[in-house]
């Protein structure tokens, strides 16, 4: 028994330390020492009571069937947007951008209303309005207050967007220091809702939430490696990703002659749909670093290298999958038009050929096999190979947050996790700002850096991604040769068009198949002045199968600047693109991006700049919950946060008089937590009034 009580008192004494119990693998320990903790608790509470009472008490007598609360409104997640609010002085910038009186309370609660509760301009001011302690933190007055003013404040902001984000990124860089200099750049869109006859930003294009039904409106993003946004920029529906660039280098370079990064040469770390080579020659005349996977597929460039898996080195992301790397140092190429070029591979030389005539339509093919004979092509053509880095020195290692393992030709069966894919734990970018110190200045030799990438999750969701486009492919055509044979379609015209379509809609997949259509036997004789038109029936071949394309499944090749660095520090840079593609899932979840309503461009780019105003709050938030070993996110913690409201008690006294008290709710654990990880407090003070007499 003696042991048994050592062991309740040593809990309990560790709990209220605030230290991990010993014991907490043990429920029955573990639940006594919670109930101790708590009664220790609400004794500490009662005592303090006491104490206010006997200094601060303001005592009535009332009547306590009298009591009630009116106008409870929300209080928790206000108190976390308005700290952050204040830490990232947006008061101070937007003065500095020309809003002063009221004009900063409005716009301090639409933007934090829209990070709480986000949608339409029209439900930003229902929330402000009817739901939310905003009024009461921003000083608004309510009975001059009007859903006009949300729309005037979201323009006034625009217009005022080549101050305000320079200004910010700034601030959170003061908020939260880092040498690292990583620029992560995407572009998204979304879609709208109605006609947007007179919206010149609403476009068809291609949409990324399959909305091909809807005009749409993109939107560009810079974000730091620690997912902190840095500049954004709006565009048409149907912009070409590789053109937003330039602009968004022009903003760098903004921050940069203000002295931001130091000595620091930022490092863009871009996915293939912008990295053009026009856009990589941009980059290298601007005297920048790069990390990207070029939008040219430069993998069957280096097929014997994936072929043979010789020296590649085993990495692992944070959960454990493994990616093979290799890196390589080549001489880049630049001719124009089609040429024939030769890789040097361990003393063999491999034709390959050539499409550098266009940015966006690059090709890669081999050219006859590998052997040792040398092709009559010029060398001045030759792409060779300079040195291969193959971190072959030890059988294990452990380097910036990645363990990896020479393993020769083996590959692991181990599921991967995809570059692209949004799973990639945030730690990976953790390792880089604490390990990795990026200085290096843009290299401008004849030699450029590529890894090659071989990854089996990736080569896992491209053969599944084709299986199921195969299918949907067949079942589309055997659909469009039933209605031939019933005879609902019969014309040669109409027939080819619905190939057509087909065909466009699985491009890589309709060139795997010959399709062949069958006629009437009358077919193409004139019968009654008019040549007869029949197709009865359709065939449909399947081609050989390309082996040599399955055998790149999951391969990529990274392009950086970076030769100072080594293969899985590469690949962990380039993985810190889920940032970007975070930030565009919070923009569209999490803070009302999508759908878009507004029918006027000006009112689409002031409704867009705002969710991205509320983003520099989310990514604050988010990333202090980070550094505090916390992985929830704001979602999370809004949803905890919802039952903490602020409400005023009505009371009347036994002399008739109603006092109206407006309090804030006491904090429950839960809330108390989070306020304590965030460095929150409640600014707002108990309000009493006397409303009537009786």
């Amino acid at each position: 028994m003696a042991s048994s009580g050592q062991c309740n008192c040593q809990c309990y004494y560790l709990g209220l330390s605030g230290v991990t119990s010993l014991f907490e693998s043990d429920p029955i320990i573990a639940r006594y020492a919670d109930l101790a903790i708590t009664k220790y608790a609400i004794r500490s509470e009662v005592a303090a009571a006491k104490e206010t009472r006997a200094t601060e008490a303001d005592l009535e007598m009332v009547d306590l069937s009298s009591a009630k609360t009116i106008n409870s409104r929300s209080i928790g997640p206000e108190l976390i947007g308005n700290s952050f609010y204040e830490a990232l002085s947006f008061d101070k910038i937007l003065e500095s951008a020309g809003l002063s009186g009221e004009s900063l309370g409005i716009a301090k609660a639409t933007i934090i209303a829209r990070l709480i509760h986000p949608g339409s301009d029209r439900k930003t001011y229902s929330y402000i309005n009817s739901n939310s302690s905003l009024p009461e933190i921003c000083g608004i007055d309510l009975s001059k207050f009007h859903k006009d003013k949300v729309y005037a404040i979201a323009d006034k902001l625009y217009d005022a967007k080549g101050v305000i984000e320079p200004a910010l990124y700034r601030a959170s860089s003061d908020l939260f220091r880092t040498n690292t200099r990583l620029f992560l750049f995407d572009l998204t869109n979304t879609y709208f809702e109605g006609s947007t006859k007179g919206n010149s930003l609403a476009k068809h294009g291609h949409s990324k939430e399959k909305r091909f039904d809807c005009t749409l409106v993109s939107l560009a993003l810079l974000v730091d490696h620690r997912g902190l946004p840095i500049y954004s920029e709006i565009h048409e529906g149907n912009t070409s990703e590789p053109r937003t660039l330039i602009s968004v280098l022009d903003a760098l370079e903004s921050l940069s002659d203000g002295s931001l990064f130091g000595d620091v040469v930022p490092t863009i770390v871009m996915d293939r749909g912008i990295a053009t080579k026009a856009n990589l020659e941009l980059l290298i005349k601007r005297n920048l670093n790069y990390v990207v996977i070029e939008r040219a597929n430069k993998k069957s460039l280096y097929r014997s290298h994936f072929m043979e898996m010789e020296g590649f080195t085993e990495i692992y992301d944070a959960q454990g999958s493994p990616v093979m790397v290799k890196k390589l140092q080549v001489e880049p190429q630049k001719p124009q038009g089609r040429v024939r070029t030769q890789v040097q591979v361990q003393g063999q030389v491999q034709t390959l050929e050539e499409d550098t005539g266009t940015d966006d339509n690059n090709s890669y093919t081999t050219s006859g096999n590998t052997s040792n004979s040398i092709s009559n092509s010029d060398s001045s053509n030759d792409t060779k190979i300079i040195k291969s880095d193959s971190s072959t020195d030890t059988d294990d290692y452990i380097r910036n947050g990645a363990t990896g393992k020479n393993t020769g030709n083996n590959i692991s069966d181990s599921t991967d996790t995809d570059t692209n894919a949004t799973s990639i734990s945030s730690s990976i970018s953790s390792s880089i700002s604490s390990s990795i110190s990026i200085s290096t200045s843009s290299t401008n030799n004849n030699t450029t850096t590529v890894v090659l990438c071989r990854s089996l999750g990736r080569s896992k969701k491209e053969s599944a991604i084709s299986s199921q486009a195969n299918e949907r492919f067949l079942v589309d055509i055997t659909s469009l040769n039933t209605s031939i044979t019933k005879g609902s379609i019969s014309k040669t015209t109409v027939v080819s068009e619905r190939i057509g379509r087909i065909k466009a809609k699985y491009p890589s997949i309709a060139s795997k198949y010959e399709i062949s259509l069958e006629y009437h036997q009358d077919h193409g004789k004139i019968i009654k002045k008019r040549r007869f038109d029949k197709v009865i029936n359709l065939t449909i071949t399947e081609k050989p199968t390309k082996a040599k394309d399955d055998n790149l499944q999951g391969a990529y090749v990274i392009d950086t600047s970076h030769s100072e660095l080594d293969a899985g520090e590469i690949w962990n840079i380039y993985t810190t693109l889920t940032k970007v593609e975070d930030a565009f899932r919070s923009l569209k979840s999490d803070l009302g991006l999508r759908p878009v309503y507004h029918q006027l461009a000006s009112r689409t780019a002031a409704h867009l700049f705002i969710s991205v105003l509320a983003y520099h709050l989310l990514s604050a938030i988010e990333l202090t919950l980070r550094q505090n070993n916390d992985k929830r996110r704001w979602s999370t913690i809004k949803e905890q946060l919802n039952s903490h409201r602020r409400a005023t008690i009505v009371l009347t006294s036994d002399k008739g008089v109603v006092y109206h008290i407006r309090t804030s709710g006491v904090s429950e654990p839960v809330h108390k937590e989070i306020y304590r990880l965030l460095g929150v407090s409640d600014p707002l003070k108990r309000i009493k009034t006397i409303a009537t007499h009786l």
